[in-house]
């Protein structure tokens, strides 16, 4: 089963260069416009090995995002990592173990990659997908 990647950003130009970037590369995408429609999904669709999401969002921020699915059971030891096009304070970044690191945009297509294939990888689990 190739590894399944979530992407959650309000920006369909970076979703959809973000799926294409992880088709051609191995990984199945699943696309989620927003937080919110993002925890709504991971109810009914299979759990991904990493999860990137937009910092600033409608709804359900990247922030917000991370600290929900972090009190789920569930869902909480999928790796997430944010992208931003803002400096985000320390302070104000989730303190959550799945919490793992920040891609400022712009961003290179190499570096996303070796971060998903870092954490993606580390993290392919057939627990994590519901029978």
């Amino acid at each position: 089963m190739r590894p399944v990647v979530m992407v959650i950003d309000d920006d369909t130009s970076i979703a959809n260069l973000l799926s294409t970037m992880l088709i051609g590369n191995g990984y199945t995408p699943i696309i989620a416009s927003n937080g919110y429609l993002a925890l709504t999904m991971l109810k009914s669709c299979p759990h991904p090995n990493l999860i990137l999401t937009d910092y600033s969002m409608p709804i359900l921020n990247g922030c917000e995002f991370i600290e929900k699915i972090s009190a789920q059971k569930n869902l909480k030891d999928i790796p997430v990592i944010m992208i931003s096009g803002s400096d985000i304070e320390e302070r104000k970044l989730p303190k959550t173990t799945n919490f793992k690191g920040i891609i400022q945009k712009p961003f290179k297509i190499n570096t996303v990659l070796d971060v998903i294939k870092h954490h993606a990888i580390d993290h392919c689990d057939s627990s994590l997908y519901p029978a």
